[in-house]
């Protein structure tokens, strides 16, 4: 996750294309606080945020699972299972703005025997590489109705991006919000290679936990893709492709309701922020 651990965040930009599915009148005159308009900008921002994140400053816990693939169409080679697991905290910084911090853990598992992989076997290139795993820190970045306020430069690289979530749907007790991030960097030298990443999340809940007004945190579910450049260490060289993910996973708001499987690989990797979640988001 690291950067794909921010899940997208809020904005209106996709506003105009959102879409609400028709419900039956009565029903909505009986439960007004289930009257909720993803059209509506301030509507989306709730769906979204309570979706992804919470209300309040709980400290909660994102869990995916899935499988990573090399994409050389037309060949698409399943590489390793992806777990991984976010711990997040989120505070309001003021009316229109908020803070999400991150410490995100990924590992990558044998596909056929699901120990931890800390060397892998690229089945494209014959070679035996190291397993590049990025490093476990807290990460906050600051958010508003038009996504994420700013995003860390990279030397060299001229970057855009965009965050803008929506539409959102709801279908009976089911709401769903798309949640998208499109990260691209050009290098100012052509000799260098660009970097794109596309992440594509959706998140899903209960609409009446959305919709009550009392519940600050709340269980949700998540599918997620994403589709990005062959990163230096898998020594792909100038091979014409990419890799890609498919997931899915829950927030849960302790530890204990995370995957035993995640539990087990940090109490041997990362005892420390299994301990103490709190302590290693810095709050």
């Amino acid at each position: 996750m690291n950067r794909r651990d921010s899940l997208g965040i809020l904005g209106s930009a996709l506003v105009a294309g959102a879409a609400i599915a028709p419900r039956d009148a009565a029903a909505r005159k009986a439960t007004p606080q289930l009257s909720l308009n993803p059209a509506d900008p301030a509507d989306l921002a709730m769906i979204h945020r309570k979706l992804a994140w919470s209300l309040d400053e709980s400290v909660g816990f994102w869990w995916l699972k899935g499988i990573r693939y090399a994409a050389l169409p037309p060949t698409y080679t399943p590489f390793w299972n992806m777990l991984i697991g976010t711990i997040f905290t989120v505070r309001d910084v003021d009316a229109e703005t908020y803070a999400v911090t991150t410490v995100t853990t990924t590992f990558y598992t044998d596909l056929a025997t699901g120990e931890l992989l800390e060397t892998f076997k690229n089945p494209i290139t014959g070679k035996q590489v190291k397993v590049n795993y990025a490093p476990t820190k807290a990460n906050t970045r600051h958010f508003n109705r038009g996504g994420e306020v700013e995003r860390t430069s990279m030397p060299g690289m001229t970057t855009t991006s965009s965050s803008a979530p929506g539409p959102a749907w709801i279908e009976g007790d089911d709401v769903w919000v798309r949640s998208d991030m499109s990260f691209r960097a050009v290098p100012t030298d052509l000799t260098r290679k660009a970097f794109q990443v596309e992440d594509l999340s959706t998140y899903f809940g209960s609409l009446r936990d959305v919709a009550d007004p009392k519940k600050k945190a709340i269980p949700t579910g998540q599918v997620f893709s994403d589709m990005l450049n062959f990163p230096g260490w898998l020594e792909m060289a100038d091979r014409n492709g990419h890799y890609f993910s498919r997931c899915f996973g829950r927030k849960v708001f302790s530890a204990t309701e995370m995957p035993q499987d995640w539990q087990k690989l940090m109490a041997a990797r990362h005892p420390d922020i299994l301990r103490d979640p709190k302590a290693a988001l810095g709050v």
